[in-house]
């Protein structure tokens, strides 16, 4: 339960420090309690191939 805790004291305090989207995935190869960011691009979701920029068939004006 514990564990439990620290996510919850986690989420609370990026949300206290005006964080507005959270995603929260779940790996085992990363250090228990390590916090990765990443920045949202506008409409396009972190990690899709407009964020990244490796678009395979969308024209440049489609996504920013």
């Amino acid at each position: 339960m514990e564990k439990v805790d620290d996510v919850i004291r986690m989420l609370d305090n990026m949300a206290e420090s005006g964080v507005s989207r959270i995603k929260v995935e779940i790996s085992e190869e990363v250090t228990d309690g390590a916090v990765k960011k990443a920045y949202h691009h506008g409409r396009c979701d972190v990690g899709s191939p407009f964020a990244t920029g490796k678009l395979f068939d969308a024209k440049e004006s489609d996504c920013g």
